[in-house]
């Protein structure tokens, strides 16, 4: 009898935690989503600093993500709450599909990792070069400016990149933000004219160091983050795996047994003198 209590006890924990599991990851899901929705609204193109990969977006991003989380997360959690075998086959599979998709892009990310820093260095060029505009319409020159704040830099290799580009033609200008801010209320007050305007004036400010260099080292930085983040997720999707394969394998018998039954055979007890 104590076999019979510990396997119905090992199959309610791992139903309820496997929905546990799958409800966080659907409020998850929903709230990333409502993220990519608001960016999408509010800022448009705000967050596309490079344009040819617009797809890339921080915004479309959410929203893709937030979508397929809600969409397995909907499957694991009402396939192991109901025990309906159809939704945890399709359960099984997303999980399965995910993690394939998970590992072949970090396999093709890892061999042509030359190739994409290529990409986005020259990205980021003619960025600089041709799309940049200085009324700001599609978003990019905001963007500029909170990078080169944010990272104390200016341009892509160095504040030479922003030289005759389309935004100022023939001319040796940088936007302001490439300017460091002045130390004291009485240098700001001396200097009442647009910074990045005047080499001769205005290159003791420039910062020196380029974009591109200071956001790779800040990603490098910060490695130990992402790879804390993709074992954690490796973790909880082999979990996944595993809860959910056996939920399919025994959900049929568990729902075809009657409640209370005993799984001990039967038999003629025969009385003995």
């Amino acid at each position: 009898m104590s076999i019979v209590i510990m396997g119905k006890t090992g199959y309610s924990c791992i139903r309820h935690v496997l929905c546990g599991v799958n409800l966080f990851f659907w409020i998850l899901g929903c709230s990333i989503l409502s993220i990519g929705i608001w960016l999408n609204i509010s800022f448009e193109t705000y967050v596309r600093i490079l344009p040819s990969y617009h797809l890339l977006s921080a915004d479309n991003l959410a929203i893709v993500a937030g979508v397929l989380m809600i969409a397995v997360a909907f499957c694991g959690c009402c396939g192991s709450w109901f025990q309906n075998k159809c939704l945890l086959v399709s359960y099984l599979t997303l999980i399965v599909t995910i993690m394939m998709l998970e590992i072949a892009a970090g396999t093709l990310g890892y061999v042509f990792r030359a190739h994409i820093r290529e990409t986005l260095h020259q990205e980021l060029i003619d960025n600089v070069k041709f799309k940049y505009s200085a009324n700001d319409t599609s978003g990019i020159a905001s963007t500029w400016d909170i990078v080169q704040n944010k990272f104390n830099c200016c341009g892509v290799d160095s504040y030479q990149d922003w030289y005759n580009s389309t935004a100022w033609p023939a001319e040796q200008w940088v936007p302001e933000s490439c300017c460091s801010p002045l130390n004291s209320t009485l240098e700001a007050d001396n200097s009442m004219d647009i910074c990045g305007r005047d080499e001769a004036r205005d290159s003791s400010r420039y910062r020196s160091q380029g974009c591109y260099k200071e956001i790779r080292h800040w990603i490098l930085e910060n490695l130990h983050i992402v790879g804390l983040t993709c074992i954690i997720f490796a973790f909880i999707q082999f979990f996944s795996i595993v809860s959910a394969l056996l939920l399919v394998c025994t959900v049929d018998f568990k729902r075809r047994r009657p409640r209370g039954s005993s799984s001990r055979p039967t038999y003629n007890r025969v009385p003995t003198l």
